[in-house]
């Protein structure tokens, strides 16, 4: 297995490996390190140890020698131009007009390299600017986009803890951070009370989820009933911390809180009595009939009616008397016979030309009377209705009286 020692480029950054060769190094020491990217100034995180084959990715890089007083004060003053560096960087964007948001420069240790790190929304389009960086510096520009949580370590702060961040200390990698977290530790879910200064949900809510997880295991879950010293009840709450739980008594409906050994030692006696009756032989007490809905108890009300009584007086016992038939009147004939009706609708001609109306049918009346129109005709003439009346011409058709007056109509306008 190869020998490594831990090489830490920042206070809290990654540990890599690499290869001590025959150098004697110890924890803290500043040394050379050769990276893909040139020489860098680094730290040993740890002494050299054995590593499995699989915990090296990539080429295995030497460190080069340790450093000296000449590397670390040539590097102290490489620093004093980030900020000048900063400025110009952040002129040059804005003359470019880049929704870009830079937030650190930094050179490399031999200066060769110029890195700038910013933040931004969405990509952006930067080449350009690169080139007016390079002609500006006289030196190799690299720009790097990063996220709010690689911002915040770079900067630094104090948390809401009122402690150093833990990114920017000691934290090497982020953590793996969700809302169950927050819920499983009975937070309250609220953004500005779970969430660190870069905008994202704190990282320590991963350090004790897993002691939340299995302490809550050991308490009953919501909804479960259990029996407490004063009685059966619902479990309604949990106190992970303290290991109580709020039960909601059956006998009053109050809320109390309980440990769990309280209720463990109820659960216990409960069982012992129920193992010494049935040793005894005593069957327990038949449970209350559980309260049923309006509806059933209604059809079980009905289901147990006595209908007997109320079914005799439907039964034919005595005979039954039927109403008697309405007494309609005699039917009474009409005196005039079957010619004497009104003769159907016609239209006669009168000598001037004209058409006269529709002589409408007299109603018919009782026998012993005479209606007025017959009484003031004389007795030898017979009634326009006793003629026998003439056969009738379709209308319309050739020789018609009807289509005659018609097209008379429409000639004369009427």
């Amino acid at each position: 297995m190869p020998i490594v020692v831990g090489i830490r480029f920042k206070d809290s950054g990654k540990i890599y490996y690499f290869d001590p060769r025959d150098l004697e190094l110890h924890t803290g020491d500043p040394v050379i390190v050769e990276t893909v990217r040139g020489l860098e100034l680094a730290r040993v995180a740890f002494e050299r140890r054995e590593v499995s084959d699989d915990a090296i990715v990539g080429e295995l890089k030497p460190v080069v020698r340790r450093a000296e007083e000449v590397d670390l004060a040539r590097m102290t003053e490489l620093q004093q131009y980030h900020a000048e560096a900063l400025t110009r960087c952040a002129e040059k964007v804005q003359e470019h007009g880049l929704p870009m948001k830079l937030v650190k420069a930094e050179y490399s240790f031999d200066g060769s390299r110029l890195t700038f790190y910013f933040t931004a929304d969405q990509r952006v389009d930067f080449r350009q600017l690169v080139r007016d960086l390079a002609r500006t510096f006289k030196t190799r520009i690299e720009l790097r986009q990063i996220g709010p949580r690689d911002e915040a370590k770079m900067l630094g702060g104090i948390g809401p803890c009122g402690r150093i961040l833990c990114c920017a200390s000691f934290l090497p990698d982020y953590a793996r951070v969700s809302i169950k977290m927050a819920k499983d530790q009975d937070l309250p879910l609220n953004p500005s009370k779970i969430s660190g200064v870069c905008g994202r949900l704190l990282c320590c809510l991963s350090y004790e989820h897993e002691q939340y997880l299995e302490m809550r295991s050991q308490l009953p879950k919501r909804g479960t009933w259990v029996m407490t010293p004063d009685g059966p009840g619902e479990v309604v709450g949990q106190h992970v911390l303290k290991q109580q739980v709020l039960v909601q008594l059956a006998s009053s409906g109050m809320i109390e809180t309980y440990d769990i050994p309280q209720i463990t030692l109820a659960t216990e006696q409960v069982a012992a009595l129920a193992r010494a009756r049935a040793a005894e032989g005593i069957t327990p007490a038949r449970p209350a009939k559980p309260d049923r809905g309006e509806r059933r108890m209604l059809r079980d009300e009905v289901d147990a009616f006595e209908w007997n009584d109320d079914l005799r007086l439907l039964e034919d016992d005595e005979p039954s008397f039927s109403l008697p038939a309405p007494v309609l009147p005699p039917t009474v004939e009409s005196s005039r016979d079957a010619e004497q009706q009104p003769a159907p609708k016609s239209r006669a001609r009168r000598r001037d030309g004209n058409t006269a109306n529709d002589t409408p049918a007299a109603p018919a009346k009782s026998p012993g009377k005479t209606p007025p129109a017959a009484a003031a005709k004389s007795p030898g003439k017979t009634p326009p209705a006793a003629a026998k009346p003439s056969p009738q011409v379709p209308a319309g058709t050739p020789g018609s009286d009807t289509g005659k007056r018609r097209r008379r109509r429409r000639n004369t306008g009427k």
